[in-house]
């Protein structure tokens, strides 16, 4: 990478956090760096790679935490996020999770374009994070607190302004899907974020910006600022609903597209998904709601409850987004809006992520309907839609007791260690749970979820198309890579994947010319995809450094049921995720030829030894 001078659009600051001795430093802002993988996601994938040594155990002093914004943030319009990257000790392997709220542009604003973790603590310690200076201090008080009490806690002692991510007691006993949570609602929550802050003894991390502090000036920016607003706000006229109820409109339109989780992915649709949508807990609390949108959002698809009830004293509770809707609701036959808002509220509390924690419950509700648990087990069975039993696994899960200690593992473990033959329904990639958009459902979606280097996530690029997958996945591969490197992108400057939602919806070009107007640096779409390809090739190498010489093809599998169990009902009634094994081997190796990796999935040389020049 050549060397490059200082770039408009950052806070010029790295901040460095060493936990074992207890020191922090500054340095400036790697400007040869992110000029080639620009901010966010790219940044700290290159940390990672620069700093991470191979196959360490992610729980142990010698990982690192990167929480990393971009360009785009404090500056433009729908960038209110920041991500956090890591080695997942759910999976082994290269992790990035994004969060919402106003966290990272606080930070950002606070001086740091991004901050890097290493060590562990002896004591339990919080950071703050002001005047572009990082402090650590002792945090034995604060031990033993979730999250929302955690947070009104840290105000006291640092700031009321301050912007605050933390964990609570789920990432304190290391439960290996623990959340990062951050803004009351808000979470980095996949991979088991909290749980490295857990055995790195980080209990909370507080920051207070100069809302004042400008890192671009208005009048280079302005055009791309009115035109952003001005599409959102069409959209948002023509009714479109996530901008009304925000995600929790999608029960609808998966159920209709036969993607829905039902009763641990073994069905992908139900009678009334509006049973169960945003309009359906409205009307459950009178209509007693209000936006909590991210920093200077035009979307505002977080929406709060604010009518009390009786099992939180609470004044606001999250309306539940449509991943957790799917996977605390449909997913464990649970179909009450209240009882799916209780298990989300206890999720963010304790700091868990909803979306494996409910993979992980529905798992174990069905081993348990098919009388399948060792002895020592069978009186802690669940089934499907039992709440209280989904409650109480809850808090086994963060206290580690009885079943709860086997499921903190993740479903991947959980179902090594029960064995049985419950590994064939455990429905995971690469070791992350998956989200509530089965693949049999959508064409070539089986295909994003397998080649993603943190394993199964849906925001890592979907196929240009809402066809049932009864063809080859072939077709889409050239448009599945166009939206994967618009994800990383989007990651990377940090924009809300939400801007698809506005119209015309972000693409590439976009992406090139929020960038040049950002940094007065002209840069062409075909630059972008490139930096982009760079960024995807950083993360395939950071894996395969965890592969101990296997290949990388080997890993991008989907499981067991997605790929030989057909949809019982439904739109995909009869569809797995590929018309055959042949189909989704030769999809596989056409998008590692147009990606330019091996036929194993593999970095080239030629590639490995440009990326690190």
């Amino acid at each position: 990478m050549t060397e490059s001078s200082q770039i408009e659009g950052y806070a010029s600051q790295i901040g460095f956090v060493d936990l074992t001795h207890g020191k922090t430093w500054v340095e400036e802002t790697p400007w040869n760096v992110v000029s080639h993988v620009i901010g966010g996601k790219g940044l700290g994938a290159w940390f990672l790679y620069k700093y991470l040594p191979p196959r360490i155990d992610p729980l142990g002093k010698e990982n690192i935490i990167v929480l990393a914004t971009g360009p785009a943030q404090g500056v433009l319009p729908i960038a209110g996020r920041h991500i956090v990257v890591t080695k997942s000790p759910l999976t082994g392997l290269y992790l990035d999770s994004g969060a919402g709220g106003v966290f990272g542009v606080t930070m950002k604003r606070a001086g740091f374009d991004a901050i890097v973790i290493r060590g562990s603590s002896e004591k339990w310690v919080r950071l703050q994070i002001e005047d572009s200076t990082i402090s650590i201090h002792e945090a034995k008080e604060l031990v033993g607190l979730n999250y929302l009490d955690l947070e009104r806690r840290v105000k006291a002692l640092h700031d009321k302004k301050a912007s605050v991510t933390g964990i609570g007691r789920a990432g304190e006993n290391k439960v290996l899907f623990a959340a990062l949570m951050n803004d009351k609602h808000r979470a980095a929550g996949r991979g088991g974020i909290g749980a490295i802050f857990g055995a790195k003894k980080v209990k909370a991390i507080s920051a207070v910006g100069n809302s004042d502090s400008q890192f671009v000036e208005p009048e280079q920016i302005k055009d791309v600022t009115k035109e952003l607003r001005e599409r959102a706000k069409r959209n948002r006229e023509a009714g479109h609903l996530l901008y009304k109820i925000g995600t929790s409109w999608l029960p609808t339109i998966s159920s209709n597209l036969g993607q829905l989780p039902v009763e641990n992915y073994s069905k992908t649709t139900i009678e009334d998904p509006e049973k169960i949508t945003g309009y359906a807990f409205y009307e459950k609390f009178d209509n007693q709601y209000r936006p909590r949108p991210c920093y200077r959002c035009s979307i505002g698809c977080s929406f709060v409850i604010t009518k009390p009830v009786s099992w939180s004293s609470e004044e606001e509770l999250q309306l539940p987004e449509y991943e957790t809707i799917g996977l605390l609701g449909t997913n464990l036959g649970i179909y009450d809006v209240e009882s799916i808002l209780k298990l989300n509220y206890a999720c963010n509390d304790y700091g868990l992520d909803t979306i494996s924690t409910g993979g992980v419950i529905g798992w174990f509700m069905e081993t348990s309907e098919k009388g399948v648990l060792p002895e020592q087990y069978k009186n802690e069975a669940v089934t499907f839609g039992d709440t209280e039993g989904a409650w109480s696994l809850i808090q086994k899960i963060v206290e580690q007791e009885g079943i709860g200690k086997v499921l903190s593992k993740g479903v991947r473990e959980a179902s090594r260690i029960i064995g049985n033959g419950s590994e064939l329904w455990a429905v995971h990639v690469k070791g992350l749970e998956l989200p509530a958009w089965d693949p049999r459902g959508r064409l070539g979606m089986g295909l994003s979820y397998a080649v993603t280097p943190v394993g199964g996530s849906h925001l890592r690029g979907w196929p240009e198309t809402s066809e049932p997958p009864n063809k080859s996945a072939i077709t889409v591969v050239p448009g599945l890579i166009r939206q994967q490197n618009l994800k990383i992108l989007k990651d990377s400057l940090i924009m809300c994947h939400f801007t698809h939602s506005i119209k015309p919806a972000m693409k590439i070009d976009d992406a090139a010319n929020i960038l040049s107007k950002i940094t007065q640096k002209q840069v062409t779409p075909e630059q972008v995809m490139e930096k982009a390809n760079m960024i995807w090739d950083l993360t395939r190498l950071i894996n395969e450094r965890e592969y101990q010489n296997q290949a990388p093809r080997n890993f991008d599998t989907l499981p067991y049921r997605l790929m030989k169990e057909p949809v019982p009902s439904g739109r995909a009634e009869g569809l797995t995720s590929f018309i055959s094994i042949e189909d989704f081997e030769k999809s596989l190796t056409e998008l590692y030829k147009q990606r330019g990796l091996t036929v194993n999935g593999a970095v080239t040389q030629e590639r490995k030894a440009y990326l690190l020049k």
